[in-house]
């Protein structure tokens, strides 16, 4: 089975930017899949969804569309590798997914927080890609599992609350 793994929380202000993150992709011709977990200050509820690119192998950053749009992702060489599009799932949540039409593409991902207001925001993945931390290694695959938590730390279990998130699941 394949955990998720996740991003570190990041913490934008208003019109800032994350660098690019590093994914590892599953398999040339399988769909890549991302949960965007966002909140406002002091946990709020965001009021509109946030700018998300990707970019792969160093090509042009392209801005991810809402579906049923989806946005043609190139390298550097202008090759198509992909394409991507996401949707919201929850109040704050947004699924991404990327369908990858060249193996060993190298994925990258950025939010943009165009809101007024600071936000956080956590990558969490799916389908067996891995999200890269800052200093290249893989991202936490301990993961709460109780959706849409982003809990990274989970140490709860099916008997007592996680001190991080509180949830009542077992570790992932």
């Amino acid at each position: 089975m394949n955990f998720p793994s996740a991003s570190a929380p990041l913490r934008l202000a208003a019109e800032e930017s994350s660098d690019f993150i590093g994914i590892e992709a599953p398999g040339s011709g399988q769909a890549m899949l991302l949960r965007l977990v966002t909140s406002g200050p002091d946990g709020q509820r965001g009021t509109k969804p946030p700018l998300i690119q990707l970019r792969a192998d160093m090509g042009p950053p392209v801005t991810v569309t809402e579906f049923p749009d989806a946005e043609p992702v190139v390298d550097a060489e202008n090759h198509i590798v992909g394409s991507a599009t996401w949707m919201r799932r929850n109040f704050d949540v947004y699924l991404v997914r990327v369908s990858l039409d060249r193996p060993g593409s190298n994925w990258q991902i950025q939010v943009v927080n165009d809101a007024s207001e600071t936000r956080t925001f956590q990558f969490i993945s799916l389908s067996g890609a891995r999200i890269f931390a800052e200093d290249g290694w893989p991202g936490s695959n301990v993961y709460c599992g109780d959706f849409p938590c982003a809990c990274t730390r989970h140490e709860g279990s099916l008997t007592s609350p996680c001190p991080h998130c509180g949830h009542k699941s077992p570790q992932g």
